[in-house]
């Protein structure tokens, strides 16, 4: 699953109707309502506010007065076919004075949406986890060179001994056995999720 970095805004024209595809970052179905307000704000006076969004195994999609399934539906699965997670897509549309009908409504907000997932950035949600060692100063090459090529390191203390903070994704315990002869471990502190 993928996540969208930022909030982004496409538009396309179809027979002289205006779609804004707004597709933002969302972590709580709670803030729907909000993010709606907010862009009611910003796009006065359009006719509609059609929106699909994926919050983990919730979903939610609104055709906001257009014919049922014609607008939120199609914006709903239009994320979950590109495999967005975490993604609210508000498509505002403009009326242009000529009707499209039920297929030509779907294609429009499927059009806007996708084309609005065109133009984001799109990340992959990765679980990291925290880690800091500390050990003598004979290590220090053999652990500098483990840890700058299989994690990041995030921090380095030297004191009586040097201490190294650092986020790895995959488990090192074996490699820093092996490196420090079995003297030291590291100590895990903390997992979290970051954006790749």
């Amino acid at each position: 699953m993928f996540n969208v970095k930022e909030k982004v805004v496409s538009l396309i024209e179809v027979k002289k109707s205006k779609f804004y595809c707004i597709l933002l970052p969302i972590n709580d179905d709670n803030k729907i309502k909000d993010e709606l307000v907010e862009i009611k704000k910003e796009y006065p006076a359009a006719r509609h506010y059609c929106y699909g969004a994926v919050i983990g195994d919730i979903t939610r999609s609104n055709d906001d007065g257009e014919p049922a399934s014609t607008a939120g539906r199609p914006i709903l699965e239009t994320l979950l076919n590109h495999n967005l997670d975490n993604v609210l897509a508000v498509v505002v549309r403009y009326f242009g004075g000529t009707l499209l009908g039920t297929a030509g409504l779907i294609r429009a907000y499927s059009q806007a949406t996708a084309e609005a997932i065109k133009l984001a950035t799109l990340t992959i949600p990765t679980t990291v986890y925290n880690y800091k060692i500390t050990a003598d100063y004979s290590l220090i090459n053999s652990l500098e060179y483990l840890l700058s090529t299989k994690a990041t390191i995030t921090n380095r203390a030297y004191c009586e001994q040097v201490t190294y903070y650092f986020q790895t994704e995959e488990d090192l315990s074996l490699e820093i056995e092996e490196i420090t002869s079995g003297q030291y471990q590291a100590e895990f502190i903390s997992e979290e999720i970051i954006q790749k």
